[in-house]
């Protein structure tokens, strides 16, 4: 037989948690039930405050409130959807017929919301017993918190009975209502308001405006101030009191003084507390006590889209909590007792649910239209029905057509994009592939490592180039400086032999390496595919150029930190050692861009080299490597180009020719043979 407590061992004071109820750990005596009814109705007509409560009670009034069958019997869902004039979740698609009697229960979620303000909210059932002999549920009467006059409890903290302020009164008795508690603590049933962190912010606001309010017509005239004659008897100084007092700002205001008396009007000196300021901030720390600071976000010194919708994400969580809280107290004080009182404790209960608290549509119509034009998605009569419902739309009146499947990627032309979002877990950085993407067998990992690969080993090889440089260039700066022949420094003059050596070997590589992945991807799609030489001759005239311009553009350098530290009494020794320093302190940011660029031209270079020779097909562009994509690039993404010649116009340069980062840009074409 198993064993197991079936009794309390503790409990609560029937002294302190018994018929004359009281919250023990509050100590503002405002804040105490009965009297903190009175303190938060008068809180909620504040200005920031009713903001916050709107904020907080809107979107949940607004939401999509629905009985959940959770897999109990449809008699027993459909009598409870009836009852609170609630669809059933996934089987009512639009809203029913008006109702003339029974539960309203946009009326009731009002109502029940007042818990937030007040901390806890009371509601009657009532029902009827129908021909069929069912209890239906036929009324939610609202108890509303300034008529409750006591709660009683049970020694175990639960509720028995509440009692309201009405001289023939009857308790009524716990099996009877439906109660709604914020943050309801062990026997503390009166809940907690969401306006109870604001009470010291409230509290100090109003006594500021009032303050304020007296000191702007206090000074917004000035004290007026009367003098009497020297040798005034005290019925003269009595009268100058009676004058200034008499006083008032107005267009016609005036005074008469008698002979002698002198009139002068004081304003306020010196500096002044800024109150404006202060009840601003008060404002916020309210808004915090809610997380409803993005109410504030165009009244702070600091703010962001970014900040904001995080801001808001964070809201929207809260909400839907609260909304839960509320579905779980409705589903256990009002849909359990019907279940029970119909079938008995033993049968299955629907839910109360809230599915969309606050939802935020982020798939917008560009998007959708996207989606549906890469073929990511399909659209049918459920996509049509779930945008209609999400925006409010009216109905089909007629039913939707079949729709014909995604168009073939041949007739897919720059006006149909080929794109999919950027997803934050995705590999490296870079977004997910699309469809077109995926069916070219590319593999942007591999991609970029040929070129990471390259641009590293590139750059780590480069140094042994740039520090012969530099003591090239220390050398002939030294003779220059100690001859004392400064201009021949603008003829300073670099080998590029080595470097173009070494550039013209790497690029070689890249788009050897490049022609060998664009084959590999012509024969996951079924194309087989020799690999031919790469254009060798191009590619060192392009190491040539690029490799004289990085020695021309280093020995410019050099010469104009020269003709910075030529001083008259500067040594050449001096001055040559200073502009080594100088040039060995630089970044390899600008290196890294051309020599990346170069890696990125031979990449293209070797994948039209495959291009050119390989039968006809369909050619894209694809940014998927670009992690930082600019808006040329991003609108050229995914766009099907009409031959193999516009596509070359467009990324044989290494990249989009037009791209805003130029040689930054890591655009590629990719192929699709039929």
């Amino acid at each position: 037989m198993v064993s197991a407590p079936t009794r309390d061992i503790g409990g609560l004071d029937a002294g302190l948690y018994g018929y004359l109820y009281a919250d023990m750990l509050e100590i503002i005596p405002d804040l105490m039930w009965p009297t903190s009814i009175q303190t938060y109705a008068r809180m909620r007509h504040d200005p920031q405050l009713a903001a916050i409560l709107a904020a907080y009670t809107l979107p949940i009034r607004r939401a999509t409130w629905a009985v959940d069958p959770a897999g109990c019997r449809d008699e027993v869902v459909q009598l409870v959807a009836d009852d609170l004039g609630l669809p059933i979740l996934g089987a009512d698609t639009g809203p029913s017929g008006a109702r003339r009697r029974g539960v309203r229960w946009s009326e009731h979620v009002r109502l029940a919301l007042l818990s937030l303000t007040y901390g806890f909210s009371p509601f009657e059932r009532r029902y009827e017993i129908a021909r069929d002999g069912r209890a239906r549920l036929i009324n939610l009467g609202e108890r509303l918190p300034h008529t409750v006059r006591a709660i009683d409890l049970h020694r175990d903290g639960t509720l028995k009975s509440i009692s309201q302020e009405h001289a023939v009164s009857t308790p009524i008795p716990a099996d009877r209502l439906l109660w709604y508690a914020h943050e309801r603590e062990g026997a503390t049933w009166t809940g907690r308001s969401v306006l109870r962190p604001a009470y010291g912010a409230w509290l100090l606001k109003h006594e500021i405006w009032r303050v304020h309010a007296t000191s702007i017509r206090r000074f917004g005239m000035g004290v007026p101030s009367v003098e009497a004659p020297p040798g005034a008897t005290p019925a003269q100084v009595a009268e100058s009191q009676r004058l200034a007092s008499a006083m008032r700002a107005g267009d016609t205001a005036g005074v008469g003084l008698p002979p002698g008396f002198r009139l002068a009007i004081t304003g306020m000196t010196g500096s002044v507390p800024d109150a404006m300021e202060f009840v601003r901030y008060l404002d916020q720390q309210m808004s915090k006590m809610a997380l409803a600071g993005l109410l504030d976000l165009g009244d702070t010194r600091n703010g962001s889209r970014a900040l904001g919708d995080s801001l808001l994400e964070l809201f929207f969580l809260s909400l839907q909590a609260v909304a839960d809280e509320l579905a779980e107290t409705a589903t256990l004080g009002a849909v359990v007792p019907s279940v029970d009182l119909n079938w008995g404790d033993t049968e299955p209960a629907p839910r109360v649910v809230a599915t969309d608290v606050g939802q935020r549509h982020e798939v917008n119509a560009e998007a959708l239209d996207l989606l549906i034009s890469s073929g990511a998605i399909t659209p049918d009569a459920e996509l049509e029905a779930y945008v209609r419902g999400a925006w409010r739309l009216p109905q089909r009146a007629t039913p939707a057509p079949p729709q014909p499947p995604p168009a073939p990627v041949q007739a897919r032309r720059r006006t149909a994009r080929a794109r999919s979002v950027r997803a934050a877990g995705s590999e490296d950085g870079h977004r997910q592939l699309t469809l077109i993407e995926a069916d070219s067998g590319m593999d942007p990992d591999a991609i970029q490592a040929v070129w990471a690969d390259a641009l590293s080993g590139l750059l780590n090889d480069w140094a042994d180039v740039s520090a012969a440089w530099r003591e090239d260039l220390a050398e002939q700066i030294r003779d220059i400086v100690t001859g004392g022949d400064l201009a021949a420094l603008a003829s300073l003059v670099l080998d590029p032999g080595a470097a173009i050596q070494l550039l013209g070997a790497a690029m070689v590589a890249v788009a050897e390496q490049s022609a060998a992945q664009m084959v590999g991807e012509a024969a996951s799609q079924g194309v087989t595919l020799d690999q031919p030489p790469v254009n060798e001759p191009h590619l060192l005239a392009l190491a040539q150029a690029l490799g004289g311009l990085l020695a021309s553009n280093l020995a410019s350098a050099g010469a104009r930190e020269a003709i910075r530290r030529a001083t008259a009494d500067a040594s050449g020794e001096d001055v040559a050692a200073a502009v080594t320093d100088h040039l060995a302190g630089l970044s390899d940011a600008w290196l890294r861009e051309q020599l990346g660029g170069a890696l990125s031209a031979a990449q293209s270079d070797g994948r039209f080299a495959v291009l050119d020779t390989a039968p006809e097909a369909e050619y894209a562009s694809s940014e998927v490597l670009d992690v930082n994509t600019c808006k040329p690039c991003l609108d050229l993404d995914g766009t099907v180009f009409d031959s193999l010649a516009e596509a070359k116009a467009a990324y044989a340069p290494g990249g989009f020719i037009d791209c805003d980062g130029r040689l930054r840009c890591r655009g590629i074409v990719i192929a699709l043979w039929n």
